[in-house]
């Protein structure tokens, strides 16, 4: 097992003990929790919000902040029965795409969900050795064209009419080829959960 398996199993039984001890009433627990969350946090936003060209310092922290309201709220939810660490990221992960949804820096027209991006979201596994696809992955495997214009407005983060300009492409050949890469990237995700499976 590497160290990597053995410290997210070990911050599993931590957090899922903290837990139960919160939901009993137990205040020091909580506030160990939400610190040792508020760590555990911190790359996994930075990490997505950089992959949407979204990242900035106030943004993660605006991100993390929601993600611990969100978790506070949701408290009585969890299953003390259940791993808390794919409780706690099914939170994160939405609320990653709460802030990607209505970010004023995404001009474009492509929901975040047609984008792909949802792929680039998923939560550290904890015991899966599968892995969601690198961006970079995910753009190799587009034509020239497709890669282009996806890199420009989902990494980038340019409006449609920037994109436009910047390749010569007319705004509406540029959404035709945003949407043309996103059915190649998910067809192709498909054919490797299948091949996976």
């Amino acid at each position: 097992m590497s160290d990597s398996s053995l410290s997210q199993s070990a911050d599993e039984r931590e957090l899922s003990e903290w837990m139960r001890a919160a939901q009993s009433g137990q205040q020091a627990s909580y506030r160990l929790l939400l610190n040792r969350v508020q760590e555990l946090l911190k790359p996994f936003v930075r990490n997505a919000l950089a992959r949407a060209g979204l990242m900035s310092s106030s943004a993660c922290e605006d991100v993390i902040q929601e993600i611990l309201l969100g978790i506070h709220s949701k408290r009585d939810t969890y299953d003390p029965s259940q791993y808390f660490l794919p409780w706690m990221y099914a939170i994160a992960r939405y609320k990653v795409i709460d802030y990607m949804r209505f970010s004023k820096k995404q001009a474009s027209s492509i929901s975040v969900e047609e984008s792909g991006i949802l792929d680039t979201l998923e939560a550290p596994q904890m015991d899966s050795p599968e892995r969601p696809m690198d961006i970079q992955e995910v753009l190799e495997l587009l034509p020239k064209k497709q890669r282009l214009v996806l890199e420009l407005v989902k990494v980038s983060g340019l409006s449609l009419q920037e994109a436009a300009l910047k390749t010569g492409f007319s705004i509406s050949d540029v959404k035709v080829t945003i949407h043309r890469a996103i059915k190649t990237v998910q067809k192709r995700i498909q054919e490797v959960k299948r091949h996976d499976g």
